[in-house]
């Protein structure tokens, strides 16, 4: 077994961290929103799309708008499925690698 190989599962575990980060990052923003509608949403521009927190001179220079609540919840549940998903199949890929590697 090549070195490559004994560490994929691990590179496959950081993945799954990272994917599972973006998701509870997401979930945040929507929870924030809740709190601060002013400030805490998913905003578009001509050059941007993104979730977050902003204040109002970054609005003004952005030329963002922030979308819809109905459009941030039914992303947020769209983004976070998605990321749950594939961090447990990416887990899953992990576990099954590390098993194969002898001891």
């Amino acid at each position: 077994m090549s070195a490559l190989a004994k560490l994929k599962p691990y590179g496959q575990l950081v993945a799954a961290a990272l994917i599972a980060l973006l998701g509870l990052g997401v979930a945040g923003t929507a929870i924030g929103h809740a709190f601060d509608p002013q400030h805490v949403g998913l905003w578009s521009g001509p050059q941007a799309f993104f979730f977050g927190k902003i204040d109002d001179a970054f609005e003004r220079m952005a030329h963002v708008h922030q979308l819809p609540d109905s459009t941030l919840y039914i992303v947020t549940v769209m983004v976070v499925g998605i990321c749950f998903f594939v961090a447990r199949e990416l887990v899953g890929f992990a576990r099954k690698g590390l098993k194969a590697q002898p001891r």
